[in-house]
């Protein structure tokens, strides 16, 4: 979190540098830059909150299957492992204690009933994040005076906050996908393990 926290002061700090000393608009009140870029990324953050709100709750069933946006097929694994997704995904925040499941640490990975858990957050995780990039832009419409082009900040803040929190959105996306074929693999060799068990105690 603090790495996140880090980057968003960051980029904070130079989207009002960079509008108090190039963009003519409010120039006499270089305050409204800060205003507006604080608000801004209030705003995204609670915009991020409402989707997760919306999809989890959705029915558990619609996350129950390995297809769609929850498969990761061998090219796209490939492209996570060219990120080296395995080496920086502990930076990366991770807020299952919002829901009580943490997806930071396996715990049991002989417990299917665990695994199928950390399956499905895992799923409901990857809808959260993938649905939150295309949201993240929405701020850019609450610069209404753009429509009449009396205003820019649509382009000089909105658009700069709303591309540096889909980048920070959809990281933790990747690492989920990368998890994933992982974690379906360890669930279906516990499946293949409980049958053999089964069919050893039947003879």
């Amino acid at each position: 979190m603090l790495l996140y926290s880090i980057i968003i002061l960051v980029c904070m700090a130079i989207v009002i540098t960079l509008n108090c000393f190039f963009n003519p608009l409010y120039q006499d009140k270089f305050w409204l830059y800060i205003i507006f870029t604080v608000a801004l990324v209030i705003i995204s953050v609670l915009i991020d909150g409402l989707v997760a709100f919306i999809i989890r709750r959705m029915p558990e069933k619609w996350f129950s299957k390995d297809k769609g946006i929850f498969k990761t097929g061998p090219r796209e694994f490939k492209f996570y492992k060219f990120l080296r997704v395995n080496k920086w995904k502990e930076h990366v925040p991770e807020l299952g204690s919002f829901t009580g499941f943490h997806k930071n640490q396996f715990a049991n990975p002989f417990d299917n009933e665990y695994v199928s858990r950390f399956i499905l957050e895992a799923r409901y995780g990857v809808a959260i994040h993938l649905f939150s990039v295309p949201a993240a832009f929405l701020i850019i419409l609450l610069d209404w005076k753009m429509y009449t082009g009396q205003s820019n900040i649509w382009l000089t803040i909105c658009l700069p906050v709303a591309i540096v929190n889909a980048i920070l959105i959809v990281l933790p996306a990747f690492i989920l996908k990368y998890n994933l074929p992982t974690l379906v693999r360890i669930y279906n060799n516990n499946l293949e393990k409980e049958k053999r068990k089964l069919n050893k105690e039947q003879r």
